[in-house]
């Protein structure tokens, strides 16, 4: 062995059969003793098991060696767990490395002779490469245990309360003026039909008074930087207008001349241009709509400002740009309500057409006609016609069946057989879609109460006109039926915040458009991002009990993983900026994925933060002139593995 040449210690995993069985290990081993830079080899039938584990310090206090080339399976298996097992014996982990025999030999090559030869080139290639590594260092940090949960919904809610009842500081941003989400516009849960405000309010009184909790309303996330245990989310908070010295008194709504179209409504009742979303709010303070307001559309009005006894009226109120720290980030941003009027012949609420969400706004007693069920003109409807599946099941729409829209279907009679006994309800479906004993007793009740069930095989061609007055429905290959209102029961589709997140927090999404877990099995709540999850509806379309529970999820899995005074291993594999060749193009900031170069202006050139940096390697292979490298990834490194293979 030559002078220059770095002695490396080999062994060789059998895996069983699974390598074993297709690679002649005797022949290997002997050509590897065979070669000038190889100090010993030693051979294991299962090196990832404990006997393994033990036999490798064993061999390593008895040899010695440079480095510790490892001949087994997948890096992606057990790099991990050799290198902290040669770490104990002192072994710096850059110079502990595997080549892969298993998959990339002897699992896809059926000769023995040819397998043969394809373990041998790899050892070769990890050879070479292992005379150019260099020592690593292993950066720790201490881990924060604060959250930022993204949506102030159920889900959100739920997680806030478990981690801050767990000692957590928790801070909630949500882009509307107060906390509640959808299931605050509704007011009767199925299959239980419980009170919606009554499982709300003691938990939004609860987020409301916790010390250990921050509440950022009309707000909306701009960056989330970092990864599991450290990261940093920014946030643009809009102006308010309005103090929080209000308490939500209302004596400014007396006084505003202004109504707007009210979004809590659904568009279909109104608001003054001062306002809450809905008494009790969470957080209580009123906001302005600055669009509508006189005092800044014509600068000729201030009788909110005269009639607020507490002062709280700020004109002078502006954006502001915050950031928090956090250990975990749970985006619980909620679902989308497709618009589907247009698959119906543009008919509308002015037809009595609605939606679900606009049905159950008309029958919440809270709502734009005081838990009214009425037609356009005031009218209470005898009949009503409910239409499954509306927008769904079509290449138009949504593709797929959310699984919840069933039971939101048959909730319609209910709420309306509670408004008007004697209006005549018909259900036109497809197949149903019930989940558990609850949801099927639920429909055998409607059943029993008089609903009307058409079954049709294909509702998505049931069509809807208007005929002297009447609503004309006709399901495919069945009988019109003739009423005064009809409910589109539709899904949920993934929200434009979702694909935001994206370009923000670097998750992925899925084929319907919501986030991507980590494994949809396994890790349901995880995102593709570790430290970031993802709860509620944004995952996928879900009833109330299944966004609580997803939300309990995220936040049991926080708990679990970021415990105060851990230390948390950073990445040591991180790139780096040689600053003599850096040309300050700016390319690796702009392919980063996690966001962890920055530019320094005093000296032209782009800088890492190696706290963030992941070690992808991107900013190295987009570098046009070389100055962005990748630790334990260099091009010497790289070329010399390559020279290994080639060279045989």
């Amino acid at each position: 062995m030559g002078d220059t040449k770095r002695s490396v210690g080999i062994f060789l995993c059998k895996c069983g059969t699974n390598i074993a069985g297709a690679i002649d290990m005797d022949a290997l081993r002997k050509w590897a003793e065979e070669r000038g830079e190889v100090a010993w080899v030693a051979t294991h039938e299962l090196l990832c098991a404990p006997a393994g584990k033990d036999f490798i310090k064993e061999t390593v206090d008895k040899q010695s060696c440079d480095s510790i080339l490892i001949a087994a399976c997948s890096p992606k298996m057990h790099e991990k767990t050799f290198r902290e097992v040669a770490g104990e014996k002192g072994f710096n982990p850059a110079h502990v490395n595997m080549v892969n025999i298993r998959e990339q030999a002897a699992w896809v090559t059926p000769e023995t002779i040819e397998a043969g030869n394809k373990a041998r080139a790899l050892l070769r290639a990890g050879l070479e490469r292992a005379q150019k590594h260099m020592d690593l260092t292993m950066p720790t940090m201490e881990c924060r245990t604060e959250a930022v949960i993204v949506g102030g919904g159920i889900a959100g809610i739920e997680a806030a309360i478990m981690l801050a009842d767990a000692g957590r500081q928790v801070t909630i941003i949500e882009k509307d003026i107060s906390l509640g989400g959808k299931v605050i516009q509704t007011e009767e849960v199925a299959p239980a039909m419980e009170c919606a405000p009554c499982l709300l309010a003691p938990r939004l009184s609860k987020i409301r008074d916790h010390k250990n909790i921050t509440v950022v309303t009309n707000a909306e996330v701009t960056d989330i930087l970092g990864f599991l245990g450290n990261f940093t989310v920014k946030v643009k908070r809009k102006a308010r207008y309005i103090t929080s010295a209000c308490i939500g008194c209302e004596a400014c709504f007396e006084v505003c001349p202004v109504s707007v179209s009210s979004s809590f409504h659904l568009g279909m009742g109104e608001h003054k241009a001062v306002y809450t979303a809905f008494p009790g709010s969470v957080p209580a303070a009123a906001a302005i709509d600055r669009e509508h307001c006189r005092h800044f559309t014509e600068g000729s009005c201030s009788a909110c400002v005269e009639a607020c006894p507490f002062g709280a009226v700020d004109f002078d109120d502006s954006e502001e740009m915050l950031e928090f720290g956090a250990g975990a980030v749970i985006l619980a941003t909620g679902g989308g309500d497709p618009e589907v009027s247009r698959l119906y012949g543009g008919l509308g609420r002015e037809s009595n057409v609605f939606t679900m969400p606009q049905f159950e706004r008309l029958a919440a007693s809270n709502g734009p006609t005081g838990g009214e069920i009425i037609c356009a003109d005031g009218s209470v409807p005898k009949s009503l016609a409910v239409i499954h599946c509306a927008g769904s099941l079509r290449s138009d729409g949504l593709s797929y069946c959310s699984g919840i829209c069933c039971m939101n279907a048959l909730k319609a009679g209910e709420l309306m057989r509670k408004k008007a006994g004697d209006c005549m309800v018909v259900n036109i479906h497809g197949r149903l879609a019930l989940s558990g004993p609850q949801q099927q007793h639920f429909y055998e009740r409607q059943l029993h109460e008089g609903t009307i069930m058409v079954y049709t095989e294909d509702p998505t061609k049931t069509t809807i006109a208007k005929v002297n007055g009447k609503l004309k429905v006709c399901p495919d290959g069945g009988s019109p039926v003739e009423v005064d209102m009809v409910v589109l029961s539709t899904g949920t589709e993934a929200s434009s915040s979702a694909a935001a997140m994206v370009q923000i927090a670097a998750v992925d999404l899925d084929d319907t458009g919501f986030f991507k877990p980590g494994h949809a099995l396994l890790q349901a709540t995880s995102t593709t991002i570790d430290g970031i999850y993802a709860a509620g509806s944004c995952t996928s379309p879900c009833d109330v009990a299944t966004a609580v529970t997803r939300g309990q999820s995220a936040a049991g899995d926080i708990l679990s993983k970021l415990v105060a005074g851990r230390k948390l291993e950073l990445e040591m594999m991180t790139s780096y900026i040689d600053e003599e060749l850096c040309a300050g193009c700016k390319m690796c900031i702009a392919v980063c994925p996690y966001k962890a170069i920055a530019f320094d202006k005093e000296k032209s050139v782009s800088v890492v933060n190696e706290a963030i940096c992941r070690g992808c390697g991107t900013c190295a292979a987009t570098c046009p002139g070389g100055a962005a490298q990748a630790r334990h990834f260099t091009n010497d490194q790289l070329s010399a593995e390559l020279k290994g293979v080639l060279n045989g």
